[in-house]
């Protein structure tokens, strides 16, 4: 069985779910770091030297007890009374001021860096393929964008800025423990080295249930998604409690994960907790023996006392953050699994703009298969569409007609064969390219939240933007908006074309999203049009008026329909029709019916309307 492979290294399983092993989580940060890095070095360099001036007025600290016992108390020596009287407020001022500096200037860049993080993952989110977004759940992929990286904001800016603080404090503090006292420094940390295997256990164990945590999380998140975005079939079919059911087992299940992680952090503070008194313990005991005989001095054993409580503290918290630490390290794992993760569908090396002159497209012994079938979605399939007409695909569900949709717009490629406009194979295109010379309007319209006029000049070039657009841009949305037939109802709604239509347009009815669609795509005047079902969920009357929009967007320009009412597509220059992946007939509306094959039949099915 072959383990999987992440970022190029093996990482261990459990349960299906991949973690990072203990070898790669140093990898993941410092690959981290250098990926988000960049502008926020010289920030984290300022607190590097921030967090050596807070170790070093810690041990300050712990070095003046000494001459505090010693010279001002036991021998009464006034100039050192001064020197200590001044030093200690002094220590504790450049403590408190090195610390600020160091906190100020650590969660800047860390805040930074998960912003860079965030727009990192987005990019690449957005030039992944159709097919990863196809087997991988809305909510899961929002999880990573939102909760994920929350978690590593946390993680960050909690844990890593106080890690190099405490440690450097603590490399300081048992340096001067080692000076004052090497024997008894021994004595006083013997019992740590015995925590090493338990805590590295315990943070292996942390790492594991914080991965389960996130993966719940997604899961819990896609649950959400899936029912407030359906909440209407719920609803209607009555199964409200057997949605309650199955998120109170996700829920259940992140209690669970919650509970392990707070567990595992809970276990790492108590063991230091008792290793902490035990060193205490032991110094107290076999340093006031030397003491009593005259071996050392109250003076520096009260500054090893001093400098072992100094240092307690942040021993204690490395070992809280050691557990925290892991639920960023499993939060990294998830984040460059998707950074990793390359598209199927790429750009040529040699890769060129294309050349759009006219619009015609041609299909060439075009075969496509999917990988979970043996069938095939298309078999062998050879089209061409003339410049400027209107080729109409029909047939019965399942025939292949979205599938030579994506393959002209290239969200996917075809198994075999090849897709040409103008002539030029579109693999040798630049997407961005081809992407310019295509509109497409679906059945299933796509706005966004925001203003109508936003959503319309949505099309526009990039050069425009959408939220201040100049009264010439304007003009231009709502001339597309009167050709769409949209304009009417726009200018009845309350701010007319600055109105908010809500999370994907629900203020409106279905023909009304249409119509901004079809307005969206006469912005972008692309010369290749495409239009999946684009009147299928609509009413009679709200069709014919969305037909007449359409007719309007493809005057001009190389449509390619795909309809499952034939009345739609009747006046097509030549209608291709589909099935099993292969094209059966071809001609026009009346040529079809005079041959009384299956475009007859599909008439006749509908009623011959």
């Amino acid at each position: 069985m072959n383990r999987p492979i992440v970022n190029g290294a093996e990482v261990q399983t459990d349960g299906g779910a991949t973690r990072p092993s203990t070898r790669r989580a140093a990898g993941l940060i410092g690959r981290f770091l250098r990926l988000t890095g960049g502008r926020w070095w010289p920030y984290m360099a300022a607190g590097g030297v921030a967090m050596l001036l807070v170790a070093a007025s810690t041990s300050l600290t712990a070095w003046l007890m000494k001459p505090a016992v010693d010279d001002v108390l036991a021998a009464g020596d006034t100039t050192m009374m001064w020197v200590v009287g001044l030093g200690l407020p002094g220590a504790f001022a450049l403590k408190g001021i090195s610390n600020y500096m160091q906190r100020a200037s650590m969660l800047y860049a860390g805040l930074g860096m998960v912003a860079t993080a965030r727009a990192r993952l987005f990019r690449h989110l957005m030039a992944l393929d159709l097919a990863f977004f196809q087997r991988h759940p809305t909510g899961d992929l929002t999880s990573r964008l939102i909760i994920d990286l929350d978690t590593l904001r946390s993680t960050i800016t909690s844990t890593g800025i106080a890690l190099g603080r405490d440690v450097a404090t603590l490399v300081s503090l048992i340096t001067t423990l080692l000076v004052m006292d090497w024997r008894l420094s021994l004595v006083g940390l013997m019992i740590f080295p015995v925590l090493v295997l338990p805590v590295a256990a315990l943070g292996r164990r942390a790492r594991r249930r914080a991965t389960d945590l996130q993966e719940t999380l997604g899961h819990y998140d896609a649950l959400l998604h899936q029912a407030f975005e359906g909440v209407r079939v719920v609803k209607i079919f009555g199964t409200p409690e057997r949605e309650r059911t199955r998120l109170h087992g996700v829920v259940l299940r992140l209690f669970g994960a919650m509970v392990q992680v707070e567990r595992i952090k809970i276990l790492s503070a108590f063991l230091i907790e008792l290793a902490s008194g035990i060193a205490v313990a032991l110094v107290v005991l076999y340093g006031g023996h030397r003491v009593i005989d005259g071996t050392t001095t109250a003076g520096t054993f009260f500054a090893f006392i001093t400098a072992l409580i100094l240092a307690y503290r942040p021993i204690k918290k490395l070992g809280h953050m050691s557990a925290v630490l892991q639920e960023g390290v499993a939060v990294l794992d998830r984040l460059f699994a998707i950074l990793d993760t390359r598209p199927e569908l790429r750009e040529a090396p040699d890769a060129r703009p294309l050349a759009v002159s006219d619009g015609a497209i041609r299909l060439e012994d075009v075969r496509v298969s999917h990988a979970e079938t043996t069938r095939s979605a298309l078999d062998g399939i050879t089209l061409d569409i003339p410049a400027g007409q209107t080729v109409a695909l029909v047939g019965p569900s399942g025939a292949g007609k979205t599938t030579v949709l994506n393959l002209v717009a290239r969200l996917r490629d075809p198994s075999a064969g090849r897709v040409c406009i103008d002539g030029q194979d579109i693999r040798g295109a630049t997407l961005e390219s081809l992407w310019r010379h295509v509109a497409l309007v679906t059945q299933d319209v796509t706005l966004f939240e925001g203003t109508v006029l936003e959503n319309i000049l949505f099309g526009a070039p990039d050069a425009v933007d959408p939220r201040a657009p100049s009264a010439e841009e304007r003009a231009r949305a709502e001339t597309a908006a009167r050709n769409a037939d949209a304009h009417a109802f726009i200018a009845a709604l309350p701010e007319g074309y600055d109105t908010q239509i809500g999370e994907s347009g629900l203020r409106l009815s279905g023909g009304q999203r249409q119509r901004i669609a079809i307005a969206r795509a006469m912005v972008k005047d692309a010369p290749i049009l495409l239009l999946d079902e684009a009147t299928a969920a609509l009413d009679r009357e709200t069709e014919r008026r969305v037909q007449t929009a359409l007719e309007r967007l493809g005057r001009g320009r190389t449509t390619l329909v795909v309809a499952h009412r034939l009345a739609t597509v009747r006046h097509a220059d030549r209608i291709c029709v589909l099935e099993a992946g292969r094209i059966v007939e071809e001609g026009d509306h009346d040529s079809l019916l005079a041959r009384g094959g299956l475009y007859a039949r599909l008439w006749a099915g509908q009623g011959g309307a």
